[in-house]
């Protein structure tokens, strides 16, 4: 599904950058996404519902996402028509990694053992963004107290882990290497 999901995402994505609408539909699919986010058992169950014909369907999303941009409503359309109404968060996932990756930018999390004030995770930020050559990154914080103390970042599949339990870790590693 994630293929099926890609797919409309890129057919999204190449007709608002070509169409140079691309900033105004990321923002009105992310206001979907979360509307939407809650409700996508009742999405799915509309998809499989045998009662539900095309037109149906089509009309539901018409109704529900009226005041969408063309593009995006008509992407939604096509998806109430496919009986895949129900993808739409892994469908705006998708885009959102095709809309992070055109505009040079990430999500990072930091892991640490409080929370971080926003100065702190403006500085992390800026370390971030000269380690990775992102023009921007999208910051999270997450506690996690099994740190100890320290941070733990992760940028995509990267890892960068300045938390004691790591110091703590390779110095076992070495001392284990010793002995």
């Amino acid at each position: 599904m994630a293929k099926v999901a890609m797919k409309y995402a890129e057919a999204l994505f190449g007709t608002s950058l070509d169409a140079n609408n691309l900033d105004v539909v990321y923002e009105q699919f992310s206001e979907v996404e979360n509307a939407v986010s809650s409700e996508i058992q009742v999405l799915k169950e509309l998809d499989l519902d045998p009662k539900k014909n095309k037109e149906q369907r089509v009309h539901f999303a018409e109704k529900v996402f009226a005041s969408a941009n063309d593009y995006l409503l008509n992407m939604l359309k096509v998806l109430a028509s496919n009986r895949h109404l129900g993808m739409v968060s892994e469908v705006y996932s998708s885009f959102n990694h095709l809309y992070n990756k055109h505009n040079n930018r990430d999500y990072a999390v930091i892991e640490s053992v409080y929370a971080l004030s926003n100065e702190e995770l403006d500085e992390i930020g800026k370390k971030i963004i000269q380690q990775t050559k992102l023009s921007k990154v999208l910051l999270k914080n997450e506690i996690n107290e099994q740190l100890i103390g320290g941070i733990r970042v992760k940028v995509g599949t990267k890892v960068m882990d300045a938390s004691i339990q790591n110091d703590l870790a390779q110095l076992e590693k070495n001392f284990k290497k010793v002995h």
